[in-house]
């Protein structure tokens, strides 16, 4: 039997999700990730409805309410990197949930999937680049060489032919690797079966199959982020276990996203402001009552009893 892949899943429920707010349209010129990972075009036609629970008390994917940025944010601007280790490190030591408090004033957990976890360390994607194209490199010219374009001629010839072999290589087998398991992969979703894993487009397995054309365009991207010395030229999208839908669904804003909007006119998105009862991350994983019965009971599991669709095979 022939399988289709629109609603697989009666209910999906995103609680607190760590994706951009702008994840479920359909339209990849939103996409601001400087790989292309932030928007999932397909991923609304997975589901018959989805709903999703954010709240802007959860310190782990955005500032607290209280306050616009995250305190080290703010720290930057006065004080060094040695005052700011030693600001967290007491932090640490006062926390009732160490993990969950610090990484929520770093806003690292959401912030670190954009590397950029905290500006004042050595971030940006270079590190993970070079870990997993290491058979490629170099990939870039020394930074303090191209800094400023009167400085270029200091780079040896050699070394621009290198990098430009190197990168000739790389896109090469990047595309290689794509046309090799396209189909491949196609067939083993058909079936029900999981795909075969990318190996140097590792960062797209979340789409499970990559055709030519995304490589060719990760393969551009890639590049256009090697010459920012691997940093993003864009913030990241607020987090939609954070904001919800409240910049993509306003009509006003300039981040107005049709399409989302269009899901949640349809009913087929709706969205749970969880703001008053859950106060951090963890709150999911250790409830209070309170969140028990209104994010649990009340808008997870009374949806389902109500429409008898069943909770998975249950």
């Amino acid at each position: 039997m022939k399988r289709t892949w629109s609603n697989l899943v009666d209910h999906l429920f995103l609680w607190q999700p760590a994706v951009a707010d702008n994840a479920l349209t359909n339209d990849t010129s939103r996409d601001v990730h400087p790989l292309g990972l932030s928007v999932f075009p397909s991923a609304h036609s997975a589901a018959r409805k989805i709903v999703m629970l954010h709240s802007r008390g959860d310190g782990i994917l955005g500032a607290g309410e209280d306050k616009e940025s995250a305190w080290w944010q703010k720290a930057l601007l006065r004080s060094s990197p040695a005052t700011l280790i030693a600001a967290t490190a007491q932090n640490l030591a006062n926390a009732e949930d160490a993990k969950d408090d610090v990484l929520g004033y770093f806003r690292g957990a959401y912030d670190k999937k954009w590397w950029t976890f905290p500006s004042f360390l050595d971030n940006g994607f270079g590190p993970a680049i070079e870990e997993l194209y290491k058979d490629y490199l170099p990939l870039t010219f020394d930074p303090w060489k191209t800094t400023h374009p009167q400085r270029s001629a200091y780079v040896p010839d050699a070394l621009k032919q290198t990098v430009k072999a190197n990168w000739n290589k790389l896109e090469q087998d990047i595309l290689a690797e794509a046309s090799a398991l396209w189909q491949p992969c196609v067939d083993y979703l058909r079936n029900g079966e999981r795909p075969p894993e990318y190996a140097l487009l590792a960062p797209l397995n979340h789409r499970a199959s990559v055709s030519p054309q995304v490589a060719k365009d990760y393969v551009f991207r890639l590049k256009k982020l090697a010459v920012n010395d691997w940093l993003p030229e864009q913030p990241p999208r607020p987090a939609l276990g954070y904001v919800g839908f409240d910049e993509v669904a306003d009509s006003k804003s300039r981040d107005f996203d049709q399409f989302i909007n269009s899901l949640i006119g349809k009913d087929e998105v709706e969205q749970v402001d969880q703001s008053k009862w859950l106060f951090s991350h963890s709150g999911m994983r250790i409830p209070s009552h309170e969140v028990f019965k209104r994010s649990f009971m009340d808008e997870i599991m009374e949806p389902i009893l109500k429409e008898g669709v069943g909770f998975g095979s249950y």
